[in-house]
């Protein structure tokens, strides 16, 4: 937070006197600033910025209301509601003193329920709703584009030619600064080690595009940009880590893939995207690529005056005469599509089904809180009749007692809601651990910030208020004379409050019963894919990535290095088997679109397209991939020779269903297409290659040695035959020897990508278990509690049926009928919830329905269990009373 909380800074502003607002605020926000450089934290820094605007605030607002009310403020009409507000206030204190075991309950469940919600909401304001620290975000925006006749849905990354790139900026009216990059990596070589960097290329300013300005130096002018000069940027975690914060950095001179670079500036901290460290120009014009050569991305803003339907309505207009003009050369053009969606919407949209999901969960944890608390105010309530018959006899209304009550609850929820920022606050930074296993492509993190805190005051009012309003109600409707004919409850109060506590039994047990079959669906999901085949062994098996400058390889070059490299991975002691590759599961990007030479086809046919993956001959063996027919590459197939290719099942079972896929020949590119012609010479089995959660596509596997000089960063595949990650440092040697100046990075097991790919599916199921886990409990209290109070509200009468005969079996089955009949009304009404939300988790489960019959039957058998088990403590006790004693008793 690079200022001080909004909210705040417009409440002083508001109620500040015009001769010393910008004093004020000035004054404040420095010191704000230098508390915040001088590391007191940020939340210590908001709490002393708001004491400060109340103390500024509060003369002002009482100057306003005597220079406007004159000597009304002085009538009892002018003042009695704050008076009587306060007289409230004073009470509420003094009677959460008397009573502190009460209000020690209340408030540590409040807490609980308003801090989980409130540690939510951080997770969701960092991650979904304020990841990118860019200024007016509703304005900036990314361009992607669908192209139904290749099978090929709305996708944003890497998925723009540089031809489409000219059309937008050339003729777009709506859009603005309009730039263009593609990823890559690049090594930069300082005096103590050689290291690869995550490297952008840009065509255009990205600077106003993004609405930033480097921290130190400055941009890329438009000569350089147009020149493709060898300037960079290099981002502000390069700049602390690799350079140790060196003021001097701006106009050195650094060593970029062997070539000199002339440092121009440092971007400013907080700037990311997808963690790309260099920023540079692009060295050639977009003129030089083919329009179907698409591996770029566009940004742009909203122009001033335009909407983001405009700027559709725009692309839809371009697209449909690029159609037009490129239909017939280029196929897949036809139908296709162009969308612009704001940066922030692009990056999160996978994250945000997920973050809604565990939010509802939390909100629905807060209500079942909220209805175990109200049973406790009831149940209090109970023993302040006379109380609140004094009070009634001595003149106060019902809307005073009500006042009084409602005061009550919203002292117990906000004290539950301090309670519960100090609960989110120790939890962010365990959840700030786990985010950070995600790998996730945007810079968001967790913290209670201003909106955090103004979250949590909402959702403390609304516990608040949801408390207060039943025995608010219930005041309003007692009678003096009924409340002081005895001291104790009637008869007809007691069978009111035990209905009343039914009714939170079965709500209770609906929001439970919501919870655990929403958690209960992804655990199964969970499990589903943890058996699942993913057609290769993730199991021992270590992948890193590897970039060969192009300045010192070039053509046949490359594959000689990588071969090289997995002979001598595999003469490492422990190692099975080694490989090179282009991409790898669960991750695989390279999408073509292929076809028949010589085929024609109808206009609206869809065109065939594959993912496309360059590897070695191990390639197989190493991910334990299954011949099912023909061969796989071997010696045979050189540099420059006839080209092959092998094929996964789902490719053969798709576009050559019934018949013989081996022998036949696809060119890339499509029906037009100029890629090279292919012939095919085995099949595979088919691997999950975009990972578990979704089915295995087509692919076509292209020689590495064939397809050398078009690729040159490849993945490499290490199978060992125990712990991965102990080859590390013999790999690290044996690429040292071959070239000194290629360092590997992206080092991962298998098993932890596989881990990073389901890690916000593992995070969602885990708190959703952990707020299912709580349900269960606060429904077995609340059920425990509806029987405990019947037992002794009804003390009299179950004397009388033992006195008469009844024996201890009959008294304890009549309690535990009793407390399950608002249990099952709550199982009905929770199960149809349950359907409901399962609905909306249906496209995150993978091998199990939304209506799983196991779930569903587990979390109704759980929930009668656990019923039974709550009412039996309570039942059986009443069925031990002694009946002369019952009816004795008061």
């Amino acid at each position: 937070m690079k200022h001080p909380p909004r909210l705040l800074e417009a409440l002083l502003a508001a109620s500040a006197p015009a001769h010393r607002r910008d004093a004020m605020l000035g004054d404040l926000a420095e010191e704000w600033t230098a508390r915040v450089e001088r590391g007191d934290g940020r939340l210590a820094t908001s709490w002393w910025y708001g004491r400060q605007v109340v103390l500024s605030v509060a003369p002002n607002l009482r100057d306003r209301w005597r220079s406007r009310g004159g000597s009304r403020r002085y009538t009892p009409e002018g003042e009695g509601w704050m008076r009587m507000w306060l007289q409230d206030l004073g009470y509420a204190l003094r009677a959460t003193r008397r009573n502190p075991g009460f209000a020690l309950a209340a408030i540590v469940t409040l807490s609980l329920g308003i801090g989980a919600n409130t540690l939510v909401f951080s997770a969701v304001d960092g991650i979904v709703l304020n990841p990118f620290d860019f200024p007016q975000p509703d304005r900036l925006v990314g361009v992607g584009t669908a192209f139904p006749r290749a099978g090929v849905s709305l996708s944003f990354v890497e998925h723009m030619s540089p031809a489409e790139y000219q059309d937008i900026a050339r003729e777009s009216r709506t859009l603005t600064h309009v730039v263009a990059w593609d990823m890559g990596n690049r090594q930069i070589a300082t005096d103590e080690v050689a290291e690869n960097l995550f490297t952008g290329f840009w065509w255009g300013n990205a600077f106003p595009t993004l609405g930033v300005e480097p921290h130190m130096g400055r941009g890329f002018s438009d000569e350089e940009i147009a020149n493709g000069e060898r300037v960079l940027v290099v981002s502000h975690s390069v700049w602390q880590t690799t350079f140790g914060e060196d003021p001097a950095l701006v106009g050195k001179t650094l060593a970029v893939n062997g070539n000199p670079y002339t440092v121009v500036g440092v971007m400013p901290p907080g700037t990311s995207l997808y963690g790309m460290d260099l920023w540079m120009p692009m060295a050639v014009g977009p003129e030089v690529f083919p329009r179907e050569r698409r591996q770029f991305q566009i940004l742009a803003r909203v122009a001033e005056g335009s909407s983001l339907a405009e700027v559709n309505a725009e692309l839809e207009g371009l697209a449909r005469r690029t159609e037009q003009e490129y239909g017939r050369e280029h196929e897949e053009y036809v139908g296709w599509s162009m969308e612009a969606q704001t940066w922030n919407a692009i990056n999160t949209g996978l994250l945000s089904g997920i973050a809604w999901i565990v939010t509802l969960a939390a909100a629905f944890l807060l209500l079942m809180v909220c209805t175990n608390v109200a049973s406790l105010v009831l149940a209090r309530l109970s023993g302040r009749q006379q109380e609140l018959a004094v009070r009634r006899a001595l003149g106060a209304g019902g809307g005073r007692l009500s006042s009084l009550l409602l005061t009550e609850s919203m002292l117990l929820a906000l004290l539950g809601g301090l309670a519960g920022i100090a609960l989110a606050n120790a939890g962010v930074d365990a959840l700030s651990r786990i985010l950070a296993t995600l790998a996730l492509p945007i810079p968001g993190g967790v913290e209670v910030n201003a909106r955090v805190l103004t979250y949590n005051v909402g959702v403390s009012l609304a516990a608040g208020l949801l408390l207060g309003l039943l025995p608010a109600w219930s005041a309003g409707r007692t009678g003096v004379q009924t409340a002081l004919r005895g001291d104790t409850p009637s008869a007809t109060a007691s069978r009111g409050r035990l209905r009343t506590q039914r009714v939170f039994v079965g709500v209770q047990v609906a929001l439970a019963v919501v919870l655990l079959t929403a958690g209960g669906l992804l655990v199964r999901s969970g499990l589903s894919i943890q058996r699942m085949d993913l057609g290769y062994q993730p199991e021992n098996l270590l992948t890193m990535r590897l970039t060969l400058p192009w300045e010192e390889y070039q053509g046949e070059a490359i594959a000689g290095f990588f071969q090289s490299l997995d002979e001598e991975i595999e003469s490492i002691p422990g190692v099975v088997s080694a490989s090179a590759t282009t991409q790898l599961p669960p991750r695989v990007f390279s999408w073509v679109a292929w076809g028949m030479p010589g085929a024609t086809d109808g206009a609206d046919a869809q065109l065939p397209g594959s993912y496309l993956t360059q590897s070695l001959e191990d390639y197989f063996d190493t991910m334990a991939m299954t011949l099912r027919q023909g061969r796989l590459f071997d010696s045979s197939d050189e540099f420059g020779g006839p080209v092959v290719a092998v094929v996964n099942e789902v490719f053969a079972d798709r576009y050559f269903p019934g018949g013989e896929p081996i022998g036949q020949t696809i060119r890339l590119g499509g029906m037009g297409g100029e890629g090279p012609d292919m012939r095919i010479v085995g099949v595979v089995s088919a691997s999950r290659n975009r990972g578990p959660e979704r089915p295995a596509q087509p692919e076509v596997f292209v020689s590495a040695v064939q397809g050398s000089g078009t690729n040159n960063q490849l993945f490499l595949a290490i199978r060992t035959d125990g712990d991965p990650r102990a080859v590390l440092p013999a790999i690290r040697e044996r690429v040292r020897l071959l070239d000194s100046d290629q360092p590997v990075y992206a080092i991962a097991t298998m098993e932890e990508t596989m881990a990073r790919s389901m890690a916000a599916r593992s995070a969602a199921t885990r708190a959703l278990v952990i707020f299912a886990v709580f349900a269960l409990i606060l429904a077995a209290v609340g059920i425990y509690g509806v029987v405990a109070y019947s037992v002794g509200a009804r003390t009299r009468e179950i004397g009388l049926r033992v006195a008469l005969g009844a024996d201890g079996g009959s008294v304890r089955s009549l309690m535990i009928r009793q407390a399950l009949l608002p249990v099952a009304a709550g199982l009905a009404l929770g199960v149809a919830g349950a359907v409901g939300a399962s609905q909306v988790l249906r496209v995150f489960l993978v091998g199990i329905g939304p209506q799983d019959p196991a779930t569903f039957g587990g979390v109704s058998g759980l929930l009668l269990v656990v019923a039974l088990s709550a009412a039996w403590l309570p039942a059986r006790r009443a069925a031990g009373l002694d009946p002369v004693e019952a009816l004795r008793g008061e």
